[in-house]
């Protein structure tokens, strides 16, 4: 759980960073008489909003789709791994149908539509690779070889 934990973190962090970014405005394309948010504001104010989802929608369903893997684990890794990248893009591509259907206005309009399902497969596909990493352990691998013997020390 403390795996899935962190990756909520970096996921919600990576996206909010990305998501600030390409909302700043730089300073000489600024209209007069305008407010503009800074990354930093910005990034810290859809954090939140981040990590909520992630909380709330991404843990259950990487969880119930991690069991289903489970069945499949003397598969090779390439195998689980595309696996996992059609599994969890397709339930990215669900919530975010359910979240605009639900969220939206009366007409929808299809450039938000291909919008918001992007969004969240892009999303749930953030999530599935900082789990994978944390799953196989390559942090603890490279951390390993960083690690000086005691007799360097």
């Amino acid at each position: 759980m403390l795996k899935r934990i962190l990756a909520v973190i970096v996921s919600a962090s990576i996206a909010a960073l990305a998501v600030s970014t390409l909302n700043y405005v730089s300073q000489n394309q600024r209209e007069s008489d305008m407010y503009y948010l800074g990354i930093v504001v910005y990034f810290l104010s859809t954090i939140w909003i981040y990590l909520l989802f992630y909380l709330v929608i991404g843990v259950p369903s990487s969880w119930g789709i991690d069991k289903y893997r489970q069945k499949y684990k003397e598969k090779t890794n390439v195998y689980q791994y595309f696996m996992g990248v059609t599994l969890y893009s397709l339930v990215g591509l669900f919530f975010g149908t359910a979240f605009y259907f639900l969220m939206s206005v009366k007409q929808a309009y299809l450039y938000n539509i291909f919008e918001t399902l992007g969004f969240w497969g892009v999303a749930f596909l953030l999530y599935f690779q900082v789990m994978w990493v944390l799953e196989k352990g390559f942090l603890e691998k490279y951390t390993k070889k960083l690690q000086k013997p005691a007799e360097f020390r």
